[in-house]
């Protein structure tokens, strides 16, 4: 009788060892419920977890603002209360928005660039000569997109500019490169 028992245990133990090895849903073969196959919907999957490109989004500030969004640079509260639109006027942009994330408060503006706006272009000459432009007496750090068609104001507190390994400021360069690079 033991020697039965010990059969049947053995049986089930091996039976066991062999069904959990097989995973239906990595099988390259196997049809999905939607029809299409394992090996297809990981290629999708792969595909999803690739970066944004700007060409993915409109050439507008609502455009950068979702490109930054989806890279996870901006974040957007519900019902938007992390957002606040600014006078964009003040610095001869068009339109304008501040996005406020704990420390990190990002204002990005749209400009532009035909037709004759001497603010416009007193504050692009500046920011694109020395970095910066000055509003009502205080020096503002800005970055110019490389299209020269968005102006990107950074600022946290917590940045050492001379610990350049430190999680924020890594976070800023990452940032502006982004920044910069939508369309080029």
């Amino acid at each position: 009788m033991k020697r039965i028992i010990a059969a049947v245990c053995a049986s089930f133990i091996i039976a066991a060892s062999f069904t959990s090895c097989y995973d239906p849903a990595k099988d390259p073969k196997m049809k999905l419920e939607n029809g299409t196959t394992a090996a297809a919907t990981e290629a999708e999957s792969e595909a999803a977890t690739e970066p944004p490109k700007p060409a993915d989004y409109k050439d507008n500030l609502n455009g950068l603002r979702d490109y930054l969004k989806d890279l996870g640079y901006i974040t957007i509260d519900k019902d938007n209360a992390n957002v606040s639109k600014m006078n964009a006027k003040l610095i001869g942009a068009q339109k304008g928005n501040k996005y406020v994330m704990g420390d990190v408060s990002i204002e990005i503006y749209e400009y532009k660039l035909d037709g004759e706006n001497k603010t416009r272009d007193e504050m692009l000459d500046s920011v694109k000569s020395k970095g910066s432009f000055t509003l009502y007496e205080k020096e503002v750090k800005a970055t110019l997109s490389d299209n020269g068609k968005y102006l990107m104001i950074y600022s946290n507190s917590k940045i050492d500019e001379n610990d350049k390994n430190s999680d924020a400021y890594k976070l800023r360069e990452a940032t502006i490169k982004a920044f910069k690079g939508f369309y080029k």
